[in-house]
């Protein structure tokens, strides 16, 4: 056999071999940047939902406080099935006291704060045995409630 074709072959063999252990390191350190990936997209998801639901909550009637919160929460993300939620609960929904105090027949605003807290779970595209494969995230927001009672008062 001519001398440059053993060369040739050695060479190829050996990229081959050198490129399978570069691969054994470098493919399990892009698994781990996706699933990093992932995970702060839904911390990023749950924390802009759930400060956007305690600010729908908190600028309007309280008795329609959850309504509001849950709806904002539900539209504020659609995407894809590895991240679920956010989810909010009519426990999630508290005040600060609880219940607010009215403020009168003649109207005028409420005293207190509304508490929001929302859940996301997601599960990662490429889990790791370090890691399990889906990760729960829960937000927590707190907003003066804005809202002004109308005056319902008559004049006799």
């Amino acid at each position: 056999m001519d001398k440059r074709l053993i060369n040739w072959q050695r060479q190829t063999g050996q990229s081959i071999i050198e490129l399978c252990a570069g691969l054994i390191v470098l493919v399990p350190v892009i698994m781990v940047l996706v699933d990093i990936a992932f995970v702060v997209a839904g911390m990023q998801v749950n924390d802009a939902a759930c400060r956007d639901a305690a600010r729908a909550a908190s600028a309007g009637p309280p008795k329609e406080a959850f309504k509001r919160a849950a709806g904002v929460a539900a539209a504020s993300y659609r995407g894809s099935g590895y991240i679920k939620g956010p989810i909010i609960t009519a426990k999630d929904v508290t005040f600060r006291p609880d219940p607010p105090p009215p403020p009168g027949p003649y109207g005028g605003a409420y005293n207190g704060q509304v508490i929001v807290k929302s859940h996301v779970e997601v599960t990662l595209p490429a889990p790791l045995p370090m890691l399990p494969a889906t990760q729960n995230f829960v937000a927590q927001q707190e907003f003066t409630i804005t809202y002004v009672e109308p005056n319902t008062a008559t004049i006799p």
